[in-house]
């Protein structure tokens, strides 16, 4: 059964919704008030996957942490490498992820642009992913993610608390079928957003920040 966990090992090694409407979803998970959903996709076989929860952080917490590529290997699930490929600005860039899969199957590696933006009006984040599958030739060592789009939005519910929508459609590329993998689509972006609503935790009082994000 562990070649049927390659999905949930690459989904959350990515982290409005800008024209993505989610229809007929069905939660396939709700603990730690984290609750996970698998939708009808428009555009794959593979289910759109959606999770809301709560986070104990103000939008520039939250901000620094997604910005901090480097270090997502703390809180995604499997990610094993994670650098940045080009950087545009502070708040735009190109990275390369790297995601272990057990045996028998192929890591997968994966290109993304990242785009975050601010409303100035109602403080929301906006962070989105778009793959660039082409950006570096591919190595024989891994399975290119050719597909793959995910939204975050992060809204500010008062001083200390923001609430986290999150979707992302992936075709994990290979031999897994999609009604396999919708199987087991839950377990993988729950265990990513509770490790990442922990990491917030953890950090205590001297969690840190970025001046070009405003929490008012």
């Amino acid at each position: 059964m562990n070649k049927y966990f390659l999905l949930l090992s690459i989904i959350f090694s990515t982290l409005s919704l800008d024209g993505y409407g989610q229809v007929n979803c069905s939660l396939k998970k709700d603990d730690e008030n984290i609750k996970v959903y698998l939708c009808d996709s428009d555009i794959s076989d593979f289910k759109t996957i959606m999770v809301t929860l709560e986070v104990p952080a103000t939008i520039s917490q939250y901000a620094a942490l997604a910005l901090d590529v480097e270090k997502y290997k703390k809180w995604q699930y499997k990610v094993f490498d994670q650098h940045i490929l080009k950087r545009t600005s502070d708040t735009e860039f190109i990275y390369y992820s790297a995601v272990d899969t057990p045996w028998p199957t192929t890591n997968r590696d994966m290109i993304f642009h990242m785009q975050l933006k601010q409303d100035s009006i109602t403080k929301e984040l906006s962070v989105k992913l778009t793959a660039l599958p082409d950006y570096l030739e591919p190595s024989s060592s891994f399975v290119r993610i050719q597909q793959c789009y995910s939204m975050l939005t992060v809204t500010p519910i008062d001083k200390n608390h923001v609430k986290v929508h999150y979707i992302i459609d992936i075709d994990p590329g290979g031999v897994v079928p999609a009604w396999i993998a919708n199987l087991f689509a839950a377990q993988a972006p729950w265990q990513t957003y509770y490790n990442f609503r922990q990491e917030i935790i953890s950090q205590g009082e001297d969690r840190i920040t970025v001046p070009f994000i405003k929490d008012y």
